[in-house]
């Protein structure tokens, strides 16, 4: 039997998995990083107080692993991170978009101009990935790296 018979509207999905497909509900994770508008060398300095100030808190309030539902394309043991997580994960994608925009010398000169101390952060980057399962529709699920992202600016 044709798939394209038996499920005739399906659409396969061919952009990336992101937090907004994953996070659809109304949040602070979305308030917060509607603040900073597009990245740039000259809001580093706010997303970095922000980052700091998030990995803080995604210590004090983790995610964890709940049991999954397999049938629907989850892991056995699915894990669901908490807002802070996710804001932590996307500053650092942010703060690595940034920097990876410039080359060593140009960041060195940039980070003395706008007074950004040299620094290491580390963090557990949450990806994001999807499953159709026909009939049923379409699901997000997350996915924490086990090692943390390391990024020396």
């Amino acid at each position: 039997m044709n798939e394209k018979n038996m499920f005739p509207d399906y659409q396969p999905k061919i952009t990336p998995d992101t937090i907004e497909d994953y996070l659809r509900k109304p949040s602070k994770v979305y308030k917060i990083l509607g603040e900073f508008g597009e990245p740039s060398i000259n809001n580093l300095q706010t997303l970095l107080s922000h980052f700091f100030e998030y990995k803080n808190a995604a210590e004090n309030n983790p995610g964890g692993t709940q049991k999954g539902r397999i049938a629907l394309g989850a892991n056995e043991d699915q894990y669901h991170p908490s807002e802070e997580e996710l804001l932590v994960s996307e500053l650092g994608k942010l703060i690595s978009q940034v920097t990876g925009s410039y080359s060593k010398l140009q960041m060195r000169t940039l980070k003395l101009k706008h007074q950004i101390m040299s620094q290491r952060l580390s963090y557990h980057e949450i990806t994001f990935r999807h499953v159709d399962v026909m009939g049923s529709g379409r699901f997000f699920y997350a996915e924490k790296a086990p090692q943390e992202t390391v990024l020396e600016l």
